[in-house]
């Protein structure tokens, strides 16, 4: 599974062109306010890249590499795990983006960090940073080494030498150009896979076999795979579970956070979250992926590594330059998710530990240069470490059960209860987290997840705490329940 030359340089001119955006990106900002355009994108991406940057960080990461290989293990009713991932996104997009979205123009808002302080306290909203923050940072090392083992063997590179050209790659681009130029290489990166191994690859692979009804057939006359071809073998508490696992990553994900507050207007950020839903995510992706997988097994029989389905098809579809194109936008599509989680938690760093707690005073030009050392520290910190102490990278990856248990509940209530109060904010998150934490480390007794026991317990806490406090005088409460202003009837695009 080796790429010819051609698709060799063509990788090679691939990555080449993402760096070059991200400098031509970091000259355009415009002067004394670069903090703003990389920690913010300037708030005004129109509908295209607020939609394609959701988009491609979602599926980028492990969707992009999942669904294949799901395809390939369990058939066509594997795409109801994106269904689920699309009315998830459908839900935060009515629910969460436009409330999310006034607050941030309102105040400036840049971080989860400056959300929680401005509706409970300085407290609370310095520990939901710190846990976002640390959860998102542990993805940063496991996206780029998934992704490099993935595809290290199609451009006939080792897997360490592989990590240490994405890992650059994604540094120097990001250190460049911040989360404009996250957002832009985002929608690049899934333009280039979705047509290549959508409207290109796909498209080939149901011509060889003979077409759709060819392809049900054949899989049906074998008892080894007759089950992948049924909408229904997924059952329905299967389906639920994947719900409740995905559905509340939306409304704490620095990803969602972030391409709310760079979009142009509300309109702009509901619809970008809706419409990266239905129909990118689904019909579009989950339907063409799984199918992807499914032709697999005829196109490529033998195939042992259920996750290797989509990029062998794509060495082995696609002619010779188009496939070392999707090659690297595979890669880079896996990188999107990468980056955003950087970006993310490089935003925490910067405006809600250094910029509130080390140097209030800092100019403009103080917090760039900050930015870009923790991009660069940060970034090749979690590489480094997910590569070379993976069981340390284990360990930090229960901060995620941590911050995801703690963060639904005080979210939900910030935005939708007005009787939430800082104190049970504050020990919902601590105890919810906390507990979740340790059934997690405990091995999950009796085979409940840890996020599970920790959202009973924050839930429970965030009620009962607040029905026995009153509110703080630094809570503000009407900044989040007030009369909302009316939105622009246009959605503005790029």
């Amino acid at each position: 599974m080796k790429l010819h030359v051609l698709d060799l340089i063509v990788v090679i001119v691939y990555f080449a062109s993402l760096i070059s955006i991200g400098y031509y990106i970091m000259k355009q900002a415009t002067k004394g306010k670069e903090n703003e355009a990389f920690l913010a994108a300037d708030r005004n991406m129109g509908l295209i890249r607020t939609m394609g940057s959701s988009a491609a960080t979602d599926l980028g990461g492990g969707f992009s590499i999942a669904m294949g290989g799901l395809g390939f293990s369990i058939g066509i009713s594997g795409s109801w795990l994106i269904g689920v991932s699309g009315l998830s996104a459908m839900l935060a997009a009515m629910l969460l983006a436009p409330k999310l979205k006034r607050w941030s123009d309102k105040v400036q808002g840049l971080t989860t960090g400056d959300l929680f302080e401005s509706r409970f306290d300085k407290k609370t909203g310095l520990m939901a940073a710190l846990l976002i923050g640390l959860a998102w940072w542990t993805f940063v090392g496991g996206q780029v080494i998934a992704g490099a083992k993935l595809v290290s063997g199609t451009i006939g590179l080792s897997v360490t030498t592989t990590i240490i050209i994405a890992g650059a790659i994604i540094l120097a681009y990001t250190s460049m150009g911040g989360l404009k130029a996250v957002i832009t290489l985002d929608v690049y990166q899934l333009v280039v896979l979705c047509v290549g191994v959508l409207f290109v690859m796909l498209p080939l692979g149901i011509s060889r076999v003979g077409g759709i009804g060819a392809l049900f057939e054949q899989l049906r006359a074998n008892p080894d795979t007759a089950g992948l071809t049924q909408w229904g073998a997924v059952g329905w508490k299967t389906a639920i579970g994947w719900f409740l696992s995905i559905f509340p990553v939306w409304f704490i994900s620095i990803a969602t956070f972030q391409r709310v507050i760079a979009a142009k207007d509300v309109k702009t950020a509901k619809w970008g979250i809706f419409l990266t839903g239905c129909p990118i995510e689904w019909p579009i992706f989950a339907i063409g992926m799984t199918l992807v997988g499914l032709l697999a097994h005829l196109v490529v029989p033998g195939l042992e590594d259920a996750e290797l389905a989509t990029p062998t098809m794509i060495v082995t579809l696609l002619p010779v330059g188009l496939s070392g194109l999707v090659v690297a936008a595979y890669m880079a599509a896996v990188l999107s998710t990468a980056d955003s989680c950087l970006m993310g938690s490089v935003a925490i760093f910067t405006n809600d530990i250094y910029k509130k707690r080390v140097n209030p005073e800092a100019t403009d030009r103080e917090l760039m240069k900050v930015n870009r050392l923790a991009v660069l520290i940060m970034g090749a910190f979690a590489i480094g470490l997910a590569y070379k102490i993976p069981r340390i990278i284990d360990l930090v990856m229960y901060a995620y059960t941590f911050g995801a248990a703690g963060l639904f509940f005080p979210m939900l209530a910030l935005l939708f209860w007005k009787g939430a109060t800082a104190a049970g904010a504050f020990w919902s998150i601590l105890l919810g987290g906390g507990s979740a934490l340790v059934w997690s480390l405990m091995g999950n007794p009796g085979g409940y997840s840890g996020s599970y026991i920790g959202w009973a317990v924050s839930f429970l806490v965030l009620v009962g705490v607040s029905k026995m406090t009153r509110h703080s005088p630094e809570e503000q409460v009407d900044l989040f329940f007030q009369e909302e202003d009316p939105e622009p009837a246009r959605v503005p695009a790029d």
